[in-house]
């Protein structure tokens, strides 16, 4: 692409008139049809300024690169529109339900409370002889009621976090 036909690009890519462009650059508006149809050429001072008011380099201006090759250096970024977490029909079930998320996860936790308080029950129901006889540190080494104790543990985290997601969910989403 010539040096004129560059002009004219950037010249009606950034919504300038013939009138504005020669305004920025201190020259008559023929100046700047001349340069466009190429009977002549801006001075290098000019070419500098150029460069400037359309936000390339002139160097990509003196090139023979396509406008497609040279991203303009100080254009603002476009405002993106707002997206949500979740694309269509999944983002609005979420919208509308994912509260019952928090609480199913609550009834997780309630569930592994359940489960860790029966093995370490059991587990002492059946070692109760061996304990009266060798004490608590039989059911302190046994590895269910230990793993009963930690599942216990996770249970109540489960079911606090779910009551939270729960809350926040609704809230958010009201």
């Amino acid at each position: 692409m010539k040096l004129s036909e560059k002009i004219y690009y950037c010249r009606k890519k950034n919504g300038l008139s013939q009138e504005a462009l020669a305004e920025k650059l201190s020259v008559s508006r023929q100046a700047v049809s001349k340069w466009e149809t190429g009977e002549s050429e801006p001075e290098i001072g000019k070419l500098k300024l150029l460069a400037e008011a359309f936000g390339v380099s002139t160097d990509w201006l003196l090139s023979d690169a396509d406008p497609v090759e040279e991203k303009p250096q100080d254009t603002p970024p476009k405002p993106q529109p707002p997206q949500n977490d979740l694309p269509g029909y999944l983002g609005k079930l979420v919208k509308k339900y994912g509260w019952l998320a928090g609480i199913n996860i609550s009834l997780c936790g309630v569930g592994a409370v359940v489960i860790g308080s029966l093995a370490r029950f059991s587990v002492k129901r059946m070692f109760m002889g061996i304990v009266a006889a060798f004490g608590q540190e039989v059911l302190q080494n046994n590895l269910v009621y230990q793993l009963g104790g930690i599942v216990c543990i996770l249970g109540f985290v489960g079911m606090i976090v779910g009551v939270i997601l729960a809350i926040f969910l609704k809230k958010k989403y009201k």
